[in-house]
C-alpha cells in the first residue's frame, strides 16, 4: 500500500467514525445528550446504560427506583391513579448504594421531584455498606463527555439500539421501560423448576444479628437524601416474597432477624414526616400461591398495579399505630406455617 493509500484509508476510516459517533449523538439511544426524539424507536431495556440519561434528561416529577421488585410498574398506572409524571430508574438487584447512585442522578437533574417510590430488600440491606449489584460504566454517569467513546463507537449501541429498532419499528413504551412481564413465564410448575428445598436447618441468629450493617446502609445511603429533600414524598414498599422465601428464612436462621431488620427499618423511617411506609409481604393469601410467581421471590405484574392502587388510597400503608401489630402478625404467621406443604 502506497502512501497516498494510506493516507486516503486514514481519512476514510476517520470519516467512518465521525459518522458513527454523530449517528448515535443524534439518536442517542442511552439518552446521553438529550431526550428521545420524535419519529425514533427507542428500546429501554439496559437500566445500567440508560438509567444516568433518563436521569438527567427526561422529564419528569416523580421516580421510581430500587430493585427488580420494581420493574414492572407501569407509569402510566402512576399518572391515572396519583397524577405523577414518574420515570423508571430500577436496578435488579439494588442495594442501598445503588439507590444511593440513583438519587444523586435525579437530584442533579433540573426536575422538582415530587414522590420517590422504591421497596426494601431486607436481605440487601443487611450487607457491608458499599456493595452494589453491578459496576456501572463511569463514562456514562460522569457529567463530561470528553470520554464517551465506548459509547460513541460502540458496534452493540449502534446495530441493536439504534439500527434493528428502526428496521423492526418497534420500541419500547416509556410507561413500560425495563418491564419483564412479557418475558416471564409465571405458575408453580415455573417456581419448581428453580427451587430447591433446603436440606440443612441452621440455628436462629441473633435478633439483633443485621442491626449494624442496617444502620450503616440507612445513614450512609438513604437518610441523606430524605434529608436533604424534605418537601419531597419518599413512598417505600416491603415486596410480597412467596412463602418458599420465608421457608429459606426459616432454615438458615435468619428469619426472626430479618422481621426484626424490617422493624428497625420501619422505626427508623418513620421518623421522618416525609416518608410513608407499605408492607405487602403479609399478603398470606397471595404469597403462599405459588402460580402467582415465576421464582421464589418475583410476582406477577398485576401485583404491581395493585399497589400502585395502594399507594393512592393507603391500602397497606403502616404508621406508628399500627407496624407493630403488623411486624407481630407476620412473625407470627411464620412461625406457625406449615412451609413445606407449599413446596412445588
Amino acid at each position: 500500500m502506497t502512501k497516498k493509500h494510506c493516507i486516503l484509508f486514514a481519512i476514510l476510516s476517520s470519516l467512518a467514525l465521525l459518522a458513527a459517533a454523530a449517528m448515535v449523538v443524534m439518536a442517542d439511544p442511552f439518552f446521553q445528550y438529550h431526550e428521545p426524539l420524535d419519529g425514533l424507536y427507542y428500546l429501554i431495556d439496559n437500566k445500567i446504560s440508560q438509567n444516568p440519561g433518563i436521569a438527567a434528561h427526561f422529564t419528569y416529577d416523580s421516580i421510581i427506583t430500587g430493585s427488580s421488585m420494581t420493574v414492572n410498574f407501569d407509569t402510566a398506572l402512576f399518572a391515572e391513579k396519583l397524577g405523577l409524571d414518574t420515570a423508571k430508574l430500577s436496578y435488579d438487584g439494588a442495594y442501598p448504594k445503588d439507590v444511593d447512585t440513583v438519587l444523586t442522578l435525579a437530584e442533579k437533574s433540573p426536575n422538582e421531584i415530587h414522590t420517590v417510590f422504591f421497596n426494601i430488600d431486607i436481605y440487601n440491606y443487611k450487607v457491608e455498606p458499599g456493595v452494589t449489584a453491578y459496576e456501572v460504566p463511569a463514562y456514562l454517569y460522569n457529567d463530561t463527555p470528553l470520554d464517551d467513546f465506548p459509547y460513541l463507537l460502540n458496534k452493540e449501541v449502534i446495530l441493536d439500539y439504534i439500527l434493528r429498532p428502526q428496521v423492526e419499528r418497534e420500541g419500547t413504551p416509556l410507561n413500560e421501560a425495563y418491564c419483564s412481564w412479557p418475558y416471564m413465564y409465571y405458575g408453580a410448575e415455573v417456581v419448581a423448576e428453580t427451587y430447591h428445598a433446603p436440606t440443612v436447618f441452621s440455628d436462629a441468629l441473633p435478633a439483633d444479628a443485621f442491626a449494624e450493617n442496617i444502620s450503616a446502609n440507612l445513614e450512609t445511603y438513604i437518610l441523606p437524601h430524605i434529608e436533604k429533600m424534605p418537601d419531597t414524598r419518599f413512598v417505600i414498599f416491603f415486596p410480597p416474597y412467596s412463602v418458599l422465601y420465608w421457608y429459606d428464612r426459616y432454615a438458615d436462621g435468619s428469619l426472626a432477624a430479618e422481621l426484626a431488620a424490617e422493624q428497625q427499618v420501619i422505626e427508623t423511617l418513620l421518623a421522618y414526616p416525609n416518608v410513608e411506609i407499605y408492607y405487602f409481604q403479609n399478603q398470606f393469601d397471595y404469597i403462599t400461591d405459588l402460580n402467582n410467581y415465576s421464582d421464589y421471590t418475583h410476582y406477577r405484574h398485576e401485583m404491581n398495579d395493585y399497589m400502585t392502587a395502594c399507594f393512592a388510597d393507603g391500602t397497606g400503608r403502616l404508621t406508628e399505630e399500627n407496624y407493630l401489630a403488623v411486624l407481630e402478625e407476620m412473625y407470627t404467621w411464620t412461625q406457625n406455617c406449615s412451609f413445606t406443604s407449599y413446596i412445588p
